[in-house]
């Protein structure tokens, strides 16, 4: 459609307040622009209307093709996710910040980039234990760029069926052709075991093999993003096709305190008091601190209050450090 009679469409949505019809009109105009190389422009006014908006963000699900799904469970094998968290919501280290941030910088400038024979980092491998952060970050990286989180659904690609979780893999990716994504592998290491391990059959070296391929051959404009607790599980051949690679540790004590403040922050009380527990916090996840501060919170909230005392934070302190000893048992 000619640019002409967009804007007329657009202008006429407006006028009659059908707000799916702007914002599904507001994307044919960015994706013209898209066309026509103009990726920062593109990219800065789909960021415009993306962010906190749920109108939009329906808008374009009605314009989507159907996701794919497992032939034999009839189950979605993605869900697009529309994150609302940026950085500045997240208790990172400086070294790990600047990575992402230049991540961020890179996408951005795409074109750029391109036209002068490079590309940006756009496989980006998360590692380290449970409840250390990837899995909000790489949700804070789609808020950051503005463009919808694509969360692979393993317990669905994943399949029983000899051939069939390669043949999901593929309509993964066939899928993430269509538009601008971060696709999000969480738990990667089920699809990426070593081809080595004895103690595997000869499907998951189908299954590596095809997502290998997938990988290199796929052309969207896309951050691909993979997460696991088990890296050393993965194939050798993977960790080669990563451009970046990020460690995700348990928090040093002052993340710890950061992450306290941070979670606790809409109630007032004596933050302080959290570094007389950081010996018992030492095996704390960013998870297990976050749970930590809900029990704080939702304590307050039951008694009517909007101050949290130092009792409180002991009891949650304690209550936490149940439940971490009880998961190193069971490991």
């Amino acid at each position: 459609m000619a640019r002409g009679d967009l804007l007329k469409k657009l202008f006429s949505s407006f006028k009659h307040e059908d707000k799916e019809g702007f914002y599904k009109i507001a994307n044919e105009i960015i994706e013209d622009e898209r066309k026509k190389n103009h990726g920062i422009l593109a990219d800065e006014l789909r960021m415009i209307l993306f962010n906190g908006n749920s109108t939009y963000k329906h808008a374009l699900s009605t314009i989507k093709p159907s996701v794919p799904k497992d032939a034999d469970k009839d189950v979605s094998l993605i869900e697009v996710v529309y994150p609302d968290k940026y950085f500045e919501d997240l208790v990172l280290s400086q070294e790990k910040k600047e990575v992402l941030e230049s991540i961020v910088r890179e996408f951005r400038n795409w074109d750029i980039l391109v036209s002068n024979g490079v590309f940006p980092s756009r496989k980006i491998l998360f590692y380290g234990p449970p409840g250390c952060g990837k899995t909000i970050t790489a949700h804070a990286v789609a808020c950051e760029l503005g463009i919808p989180l694509l969360y692979v659904r393993f317990d669905a690609v994943v399949s029983s069926f000899l051939g069939e979780t390669a043949s999901n893999i593929r309509k993964v990716f066939d899928y993430a052709k269509n538009d601008n994504w971060v696709i999000f592998f969480d738990e990667f290491d089920a699809i990426g075991r070593s081809r080595d391990d004895l103690s595997e059959h000869g499907e998951i070296k189908r299954v590596v093999n095809t997502f290998l391929q997938q990988l290199d051959n796929f052309k969207g404009r896309s951050l691909i993003i993979a997460a696991t607790n088990f890296e050393r599980s993965l194939d050798y051949a993977l960790w080669r096709r990563f451009d970046e690679i990020l460690n995700f540790e348990l928090p040093p004590s002052e993340e710890k305190l950061k992450l306290c403040a941070l979670s606790i922050k809409r109630f007032k009380g004596p933050v302080q008091v959290f570094e007389q527990y950081l010996g018992e916090m030492e095996n704390f996840s960013h998870s297990d601190i976050d749970k930590m501060c809900q029990t704080i919170m939702k304590q307050c909230i039951l008694d009517g209050r909007r101050m949290f005392t130092k009792n409180d934070v002991e009891f949650a302190v304690r209550k936490q450090s149940a439940i971490v000893a009880m998961r190193k048992t069971s490991y």
